[in-house]
């Protein structure tokens, strides 16, 4: 039985309306009908984000009504094919952002559009499938440095370890977390610049340790070995990788997991992102400026990813580690009895957007195209 998920499914269905677009309207210069098909495809993706939420991963397989076989080199091969659509699905949601009109603290330099995405991927359609996921339309452009905002005096780099011959199974990733090194010249925006790249799993810390080098420790090393296997391969396909030229990915190690990894699994489920939520809770005594004020008085300078309010009851807040959340997450549940302004609010940990992708959508700034359609957008996650 061919394994088949629903984030495959949608993968492939956005890879036909690409086709359509792209090699059928623009071809014979019907550019409105395929600018129109983009911005669908984006309302396509919206909404997929929204009902993936809430399906459990042991529910991703589609049922094709055919018995079950014992898995075979067919099976994991559809497996491994899956999973590279569902990195495709991730780079697709991705970009949905780029089409905000008011982007998030930290996205401002990130301007594209469907548009974009559907010409890299058009490039490559004769690529083999396996090469798909080393194109996420998220590498496919040089972001220079700029001066750095917050570093740390340290000495030269560590020695990367050679990982190159491990195998990327999960019993590699039992108990155990990997660290990357990330080498380049940090920007004013370095942790949003290179959390926007990942999309492997979730992370634990991301920490600048000088002007040119910087550390992600992800929660599960097959996560990590992935992540540097296919920025090597997409240097070698493209001359540079995700983060584009002047930057290099090293595997830094393997190390057994801390408190602070373990706390990441059930029954916590620890994040780097909070969500926050109750009624009214961006109106009268509280504006969204002072739930930022707030928040990085608790997080520090420095260890905030970023800040979005969705609406009057929905914000999220993405930190640059678990650690620096939790102390957020506790400072919040005391403000609850302390704060007449916070009383109600729910403060929960919720999903890395390195895990899954989080699309960004305010209800008071909807694309003009999605007013038009009476398509009422609601938040993601």
């Amino acid at each position: 039985m061919t394994v088949y998920t629903i984030d495959g499914a949608m993968a492939e269905a956005l890879g036909h309306l690409n086709r359509i677009a792209c090699h059928q309207f623009r071809k014979h210069e019907q550019h409105k009908p395929a600018n129109e098909l983009g911005k669908l495809s984006i309302m396509i993706v919206n909404a997929f984000s929204e009902g993936i939420e809430h399906i459990p991963d042991s529910d991703y397989v589609l049922d094709d009504g055919l018995p079950s076989r014992n898995m075979g080199a067919e099976n994991q091969q559809s497996m491994r094919h899956d999973a590279i659509q569902k990195q495709a699905v991730a780079a697709l949601m991705n970009e949905v952002e780029k089409e905000n009109k008011e982007p998030a603290r930290g996205h401002g330099n990130r301007a594209g559009s469907w548009a974009q995405i559907a010409g890299s991927t058009a490039k490559v359609q004769c690529q083999p499938k396996e090469t798909l996921h080393y194109l996420s339309p998220m590498s496919m452009s040089s972001v220079s440095g700029s001066k750095q905002s917050h570093s740390i005096d340290g000495e030269n780099g560590p020695r990367a370890m050679d990982f190159s011959g491990a195998p990327l199974s999960p019993e590699i990733a039992e108990a155990k977390a990997g660290v990357v090194r990330i080498y380049g010249r940090v920007s004013r925006e370095a942790i949003r610049f290179i959390t926007t790249r990942i999309h492997e799993g979730p992370l634990q810390e991301i920490r600048v340790e000088t002007n040119e080098r910087t550390r992600v420790t992800f929660q599960y090393a097959s996560h990590a070995l992935a992540f540097v296997k296919s920025n090597q391969e997409m240097e070698e396909m493209l001359g540079y990788g995700r983060f584009g030229t002047g930057y290099t990915v090293e595997m830094a190690e393997i190390v057994d997991w801390n408190d602070d990894h373990r706390r990441m699994n059930q029954p916590i489920r620890e994040r780097r992102r909070l969500s926050f939520a109750r009624k009214r809770l961006f109106a009268d005594n509280m504006s969204p400026e002072k739930w930022k004020s707030d928040i990085r008085a608790v997080a520090g300078l420095g260890s905030i990813d970023f800040l979005w309010v969705f609406n009057t009851g929905n914000a999220t807040a993405v930190f640059t580690s678990t650690a620096v959340a939790r102390r957020v997450l506790e400072a919040f549940n005391k403000w609850k009895e302390t704060r007449s302004v916070y009383s109600g609010v729910s403060v929960t940990y919720s999903s890395d957007p390195c895990e899954k992708e989080l699309v960004l959508v305010k209800d008071t700034a909807r694309p003009s195209f999605a007013k038009n359609l009476n398509f009422a957008k609601k938040s993601m996650r």
